[in-house]
């Protein structure tokens, strides 16, 4: 009897154990999936700087920020499983429930980071800029809740 007691504790305390990583790594993830998506944000302002003619272009300044949006991207692949969608996050529970609709999203995201950074010519910037911007905002639209 002592030993199916102890049995029984020790599968509840496993489970309860269990529940709570899995509740710390989905924060975990949360928190690191959000400061990829702060820093792109942040490289998109000089872009964005370009873009009004606040800054001149600068074929560099658009490598750096393409290739670090591209980058952190990459990185968000791996920061969406399951079980990450509740808690502190602005993620849409439309994320895991067409994983491959989201993945084909930030495929062809971080592909128009990867154009936009290998732009040299000024002509092609604003082309460029548009394709991520879309790209970017396409997600937003559908997978992500607005802010309160």
């Amino acid at each position: 009897m002592q030993i199916g007691r102890f049995f029984s504790s020790g599968v509840i305390a496993g489970a309860a154990l269990a529940g709570f990583f899995a509740v710390a790594l989905a924060a975990t993830v949360i928190e690191e999936r959000q400061e990829v998506m702060e820093s792109n944000g942040d490289a998109m302002k000089p872009l964005a700087a370009i873009a009004k003619n606040e800054a001149p272009f600068d074929a560099a300044v658009v490598r750096e920020s393409g290739e670090t949006i591209a980058a952190g991207l990459t990185k968000a692949k791996d920061l969406f499983p399951e079980g990450s969608g509740e808690g502190d996050t602005r993620a849409k529970p439309e994320i895991w429930a067409d994983k491959d609709d989201f993945n084909e999203h930030l495929e062809a995201t971080i592909a128009a980071a990867q154009k936009l950074a290998a732009v040299t010519e000024q002509a092609d910037f604003l082309p460029a800029l548009g394709e991520l911007g879309n790209g970017c905002k396409g997600c937003h639209d559908k997978y992500q809740r607005p802010k309160d």
